[in-house]
């Protein structure tokens, strides 16, 4: 092996307790902690890599003595912490990458709170790497199953549309004179060149037609037969003239009314207690770079020192990610 790949002894020492504060932080973590630096791991190696070159020669130089043994305690020791250390980011990875991935909404109309994102420019790329094969296993794995039948159950069926091409859109197979797969291609769904419109009707179909009803039964008065001379040079009444258009099938007393339903606040007291009790009031430790979407879809940026009431979900994670912690009235 080249001298250039081996550590000095002031090199090795510093790698060392790097790796032994990093184990510390990562012990009672579910998330992944940062790293001290980018090439974490290739230090590591490098760091092993050196201590077994040096184990090698004090037993050529000066045989099996004190030292050489000592020099093996210590290559133990690293090569423990090292693998544990592995172990426990790899278990903390998986869990973020399932968790975030069985929380995503498999509907349009469903509303998921992400879990924080990991700070790739304080990891190393080969655990990046690996998160993101855990993403693409992830994915088959609920495809495998029907994760999006077994939430969403008929509703995800019939909210299912094939997906459609621009009219002169080609298959592969058209541009090679042999089939690239033993199957026929699928057939493709093109869209409308021009769609015909569709008629958009504002108001319930009922009450149209009732509405049309009504006005036939309606007969026309002539104005001129009770106009009076004396009304002709007043003024026009105050009174707001209400249109005929849209008027409602049954009796005028039983007309649906333009002003805004009246709604009793206490009806909802239950609903307003039940959510306030599902916050937790916490303040964050460390701030984020990103904002975090809240369970109602808004985004909030945390700082370190803001006191903040958050879900339940949210504020137990942030606070076993250490990056938050309760903060009780």
């Amino acid at each position: 092996m080249s001298s250039d790949n081996l550590l000095t002894p002031e090199q090795a020492r510093e790698i060392q307790e790097q790796l032994f504060a990093t184990y510390r932080q990562q012990t009672n973590r579910h998330v992944p902690v940062h790293l001290p630096r980018k090439d974490f791991w290739e230090m590591i190696k490098r760091l092993l890599t050196t201590l077994d070159l040096q184990i090698h020669d004090m037993i050529r130089k000066h045989g099996a003595d004190l030292r050489v043994q000592n020099e093996q305690k210590r290559q133990a020791n690293v090569r423990h912490i090292a693998s544990e250390l592995a172990r426990r980011r790899m278990v903390a990875m998986m869990q973020h990458a399932s968790s975030q991935s069985l929380r995503m909404a498999t509907s349009v109309s469903d509303v998921a709170t992400p879990l924080p994102p990991i700070d790739w420019q304080k990891a190393d790329a080969a655990e990046r790497a690996l998160y993101n094969a855990i993403e693409k296993e992830m994915d088959k794995f609920k495809m495998t199953i029907g994760w999006r039948e077994m939430q969403d159950g008929l509703r995800g069926e019939m909210e299912f549309v094939e997906a459609t091409h621009k009219p002169g859109t080609m298959q592969l197979d058209d541009f090679t004179d042999e089939a690239l797969t033993d199957r026929a291609p699928p057939a493709l769904v093109f869209e409308d060149e021009k769609p015909e419109p569709m008629d958009a009707f504002d108001v319930d179909e009922e009450d149209r037609i009732a509405a049309l009803e009504w006005d036939a039964y309606e007969t026309p008065q002539d104005p001129s037969e009770h106009q009076q001379p004396e009304e002709s040079a007043q003024p026009m009444s105050k009174t707001p003239v209400q249109s005929t258009e849209g008027r409602h099938g049954a009796a005028m007393e039983l007309a649906p009314s333009a002003n805004a339903s009246i709604t009793d606040d206490w009806m909802n007291e239950d609903e307003i207690v039940a959510e306030a009790s599902s916050k937790i009031r916490i303040r964050i430790l460390q701030s984020f770079d990103d904002p975090i979407a809240t369970a109602d879809g808004s985004e909030l940026l945390l700082k370190a020192g803001d006191v903040h009431n958050l879900d339940e979900t949210m504020a137990t994670w942030l606070i076993e990610s250490g990056t938050a912690e309760a903060a009780p009235l």
